[in-house]
């Protein structure tokens, strides 16, 4: 057999590579990897000791056993997170076997295993040890064996903000201690989820703002030898003590082994289990006490990993999530406008205003008002996010620039991503404010710099907004720019006996002006027709 083939599969060259104990293969996963071009790798049968990560690459890339048995290809290395890497630290998560970056990757019928055991090395401490971790989108795992003890099997996301899709079809997956894991939105279907040990099945970090966490479907969950009552089935995970990681796993359509708990699940690190989102549906051998599956929660594979080929195209919808500069105002309050309440005048298409004034980030999520924006999006709208005004106060508002505001604003991201919108931050409207010599100023110090950071990390598209209504003000000029404010004196409007003189909320002129601005910023990401 050749060691590389080339040929054309839907108009896009499929390059494969052969591995094997045979002069004329491959000698290593590793090596195969290593060749860009790839596109499908066959792994002959034998014990291939390696340490392995899939980097990002330019086509999906498919890893199978060329008998289409999982128990002849074996994946296997011996690492557990207190082992030291290359720089001296422990490894932590990268102590995998086989670590997934990239997206569109499929592994098929094939033994994945991590052999550190804790049982016969007593003095190490940290002793989770993965068989496979995943970190890319659209990850499919098929008729493969996932095995080790500890954290075996880690659905993960590079990042916070990040929605990763995984599915699971007839595999094994073996190991005693929150063996199956992570924050990826993931469907295990079918196959035996198998306990080697007491503890617990399913430890999920699922964001709060995710609707999906982890579904087992059809699964057989066993425990050979195990006495009655060993195992529970999840515990909620809080990654460093997280807050808003309200993990989801849901059974639906399982069998039960009798070494499951009557009690199910427990808490973990302090975090109540029932604060967290678990849920049975149907199958065989659950016990009444178990919580059942909310309605309407998405029970069907199909419908769990519904975004898994991405966003679908932009809707012309969007939804506003902001602070009294962006909110809706009613007549008695006349000329104060927020640019949100006049957006649709230049996008041309529907607009959704959900901004508060007085909100900040942490507001705005404290009351339950994020949830109803988020459960408003379709598929394919914009959700622009702009806060900042709020967040630097010193009450109960405040959302500190280093650690809590771009937590934050990650929670409005992942949640737009879970639900097939597009998220777009906005940096805070400037206030009016000039300096001596009549130059417009800046008065939100670092707030606009965390939401650029924030965005270029975390590939989100983004608008300046600060600098554009700066530069705004700048051409309006001091005494001109008045006039997109409320500046004006008693009696000049039946709202405002008293005048005014606001630097903060803008005028309905003011407001069309930075509706116009946004307009612009959108079209010119390509994010508005």
């Amino acid at each position: 057999m050749d060691r590389l083939v080339d040929r054309p599969r839907n108009q896009t060259a499929h390059r494969t590579v052969v591995v094997g104990d045979d002069a004329e293969l491959l000698p290593s996963v590793g090596r195969a990897l290593a060749e860009p071009t790839v596109t499908e790798i066959v792994v002959q049968p034998g014990r291939y000791v390696e340490h392995l990560r899939i980097e990002p690459r330019a086509a999906p890339l498919t890893i199978r056993s060329a008998t289409g048995r999982a128990e002849d290809v074996v994946l296997t290395f011996d690492l557990c997170q207190g082992d030291r890497d290359r720089t001296g630290l422990p490894y932590g998560q990268d102590c995998a076997t086989l670590t997934v970056v990239a997206d569109d990757v499929t592994l098929a019928d094939l033994t994945v295993e991590n052999t550190f055991d804790r049982f016969a090395e007593p003095c190490q401490v940290e002793a989770q040890a993965i068989a496979l971790r995943t970190l890319g989108d659209r990850i499919t795992v098929q008729r493969c064996r996932l095995l080790a003890r500890q954290d075996t099997l880690l659905l993960d996301a590079p990042g916070w903000s990040d929605v990763r899709h995984v599915h699971l079809r007839d595999c094994l997956v073996e190991g005693d201690v929150d063996f199956v894991y992570g924050r990826a939105t993931a469907v295990l279907e079918g196959g035996e989820v198998r306990s080697n040990g007491r503890g617990w099945v399913s430890a999920p970090s699922t964001a709060r703002e995710n609707p999906r966490g982890l579904l087992f479907s059809g699964v057989r969950f066993t425990g050979p030898g195990l006495p009655s009552g060993s195992v529970h089935l999840g515990r909620p995970w809080h990654p460093g003590g997280k807050p808003d990681a309200v993990g989801q796993a849901l059974f639906v359509d399982c069998a039960f082994g009798s070494h499951l708990s009557p009690a199910g699940f427990t808490e973990m690190s302090g975090f109540d289990w029932r604060d967290a989102r678990f849920g049975v549906l149907g199958g065989t051998g659950a016990h009444p006490g178990w919580p059942s599956v909310p309605p309407g929660s998405p029970t069907r594979p199909e419908e769990f990993l519904a975004g898994w080929d991405g966003p679908p195209v932009l809707s012309g919808r969007v939804v506003v999530v902001s602070d009294s500069t962006a909110s809706d105002y009613p007549a008695d309050r006349a000329p104060r406008t927020g640019w949100g309440q006049v957006l649709a005048r230049c996008t041309g298409g529907e607009v959704v205003n959900r901004a508060i004034s007085g909100a900040s980030t942490t507001s705005f999520l404290a009351s339950g008002a994020a949830d109803e924006a988020l459960a408003e999006l379709r598929p394919g709208d914009l959700l622009l996010v702009a806060f900042g005004h709020n967040d630097a106060k010193t009450d109960e508002r405040h959302a500190d620039v280093h650690r809590t505001y771009p937590a934050n604003l990650r929670r409005f991201v992942v949640g737009a991503r879970a639900r097939g919108a597009h998220p777009v931050l906005l940096t805070p409207v400037e206030r009016r404010s000039f300096d001596a010599q009549g130059r417009a100023r800046s008065t939100h110090e670092g707030y606009p710099d965390a939401v650029r950071r924030l965005a270029e990390r975390d590939g989100v598209p983004w608008f300046d907004l600060t600098v554009a209504s700066r530069r705004l003000w700048q051409e309006q000029g001091e005494e001109g720019s008045r006039a997109s404010f409320l500046w004006f004196g008693p009696g000049a409007h039946d709202g405002y006996p008293d005048g005014e003189r606001d630097d903060t909320h803008l005028s309905e002129a003011g407001a069309v002006a930075i509706a116009e601005l946004v307009s612009a910023g959108l079209r010119d990401l390509g994010l508005l027709r």
